[in-house]
């Protein structure tokens, strides 16, 4: 019950996740060299962008990490194997200092708690902001690590799942039960960056890979790739095969983790098929030359039937050969020959068919032609019949016109007559009523 609580804390806490820049004039990792095999980190990673970090979660040491601020990912996680250990979990945390080296704070934070802080946050750094706006999600390189950007690296939900359970079952199956000092079993989880960028700024791995050492009366290694270009991918290898193969000869644990020692599984394997093999028997004079007689008998009986076997082939290769091409030649032939026969009615057909066409055109022809003879006179003699009946239809609107015509004569003689009337009953009541004014204008002035 304890146990749960504490856990929960350390989710519900992210300031709990805590992690320190080492600088440049401490040698490996500082105090977090326990993680590597007799604390001595990988070697061959050399590139000035990479940032050495050793991480702790709730005060303690959990593991120590290689950040290329270049691509922005990790290339590698460098753990020791505890018996129950589960995931931290809890909110993403960055790293202060990676952006500013004059930082104080050893705690991981998030972008919000930052974004006042830090004038350049980001810049060496990947943000919650990219992956926000793509379709990749954080994925740690080791499962069970707090969940620290500096710790994980653009994957898919499918892929982080996968690889999850890929880490989980080769430790559980393959380097627990083999590995006495379970404490003494040493994990590197890394990742391969690629050209492909996320947000155009964090680099998508195309390889992740881990690799372990048990540190135990017999040290032994091995290592795993998975491709992120397929889901199901996963290749088991010897830590040389994976240095040489996609880490460009790096070199992981010292003294190759007790002299390039295989996993015990292979060794044994490798055992059984040696005891497998028939050992050699001491042998003499006599005996070897009944050896270079035998020898020399099988080399002539061999060469015999080889050249037996030769010439077996050479005969049933020119036998058959011909068989071959008698046959294709008959066939040929009589394929040809159905074609030609099998053409022979509907050729028949098309010539009846084509003949057939060309009595329907010239009947055409003759039927256009006597139409356009006889055409010409029907036409004529149409006219000449429907010209009476055109003659007699127009006599009744002619008699109209001229009936209309003589009423409007007739008008406009009346309409001339009562206009004439019309202007002299004007000038005469014009005359008139100037003379009674004259008149009574006249008689007005006499009694004045």
């Amino acid at each position: 019950m304890e146990a749960a609580v504490i856990v929960l804390l350390l989710q519900a806490l992210p300031c709990l996740v805590d992690a320190r820049v080492v600088a440049g004039g401490e040698n490996g990792f500082a105090e977090c060299d326990d993680y590597f095999y007799r604390g001595s980190p990988p070697q061959g990673f050399i590139e000035p962008s990479n940032v050495k970090i050793c991480q702790r979660h709730g005060g303690d040491r959990r593991f120590a990490t290689l950040y290329s601020t270049e691509h922005r990912i990790p290339l590698y996680s460098a753990f020791t194997y505890r018996e129950g250990e589960a995931s931290a979990g809890g909110s993403w945390v960055l790293e202060p200092q990676l952006d500013d080296a004059g930082n104080s704070h050893d705690e991981g934070k998030s972008s919000a708690d930052l974004s006042d802080q830090i004038k350049n946050l980001g810049e060496n750094q990947a943000l919650e902001g990219d992956y926000a706006s793509s379709d990749y999600q954080p994925g740690l390189l080791y499962h069970n690590a707090p969940n620290a950007f500096t710790s994980a690296v653009p994957l898919s939900k499918n892929l982080i799942d996968k690889w999850s359970m890929d880490v989980e079952k080769t430790i559980k199956e393959k380097l627990v039960p083999h590995c006495a000092n379970s404490e003494g079993l040493h994990l590197i989880v890394g990742a391969v960056p690629s050209d492909v960028k996320m947000n155009d700024r964090v680099s998508v791995p195309e390889a992740l890979w881990l690799a372990a050492c048990c540190n135990a009366p017999e040290s032994w290694s091995m290592g795993i790739i998975k491709r992120t270009s397929d889901l199901d991918s996963l290749e088991d290898v010897n830590v040389e095969e994976l240095e040489n193969n996609i880490l460009g000869g790096a070199k992981l644990f010292s003294d190759q983790c007790g002299g390039s020692a295989v996993h015990p599984e292979r060794r044994k394997l490798s055992e059984d098929l040696s005891e497998g093999e028939p050992e050699d028997k001491a042998s003499g004079p006599f005996f070897r030359f009944i050896q270079f007689l035998v020898f020399v008998v099988y080399e002539l009986v061999s060469t015999v039937l080889c050249l037996m076997w030769f010439f077996i082939k050479q005969i049933f290769s020119l036998v058959f050969g011909r068989l071959y091409w008698m046959w294709t030649a008959v066939t040929t032939y009589i394929i040809a020959l159905c074609g030609v026969l099998l053409n022979i009615p509907c050729d028949l057909v098309r010539v009846f068919t084509n003949v057939l066409c060309g009595f329907a055109r010239i009947f055409n022809n003759i039927l256009s032609v006597v139409s356009l003879v006889l055409r010409l006179p029907m036409r004529f003699l149409t006219d000449m019949a429907s010209f009476p009946y055109y003659t007699l239809c127009a006599i009744p609107d002619v008699g109209i016109d001229i009936l209309g015509g003589i009423c409007g004569v007739i008008a406009l003689g009346f309409n001339a007559v009562f206009g004439a009337f019309g202007g002299s009953f004007s000038v005469a009541s014009f005359a008139g009523s100037s003379f009674f004014q004259r008149f009574v204008g006249q008689s007005a002035g006499y009694e004045d």
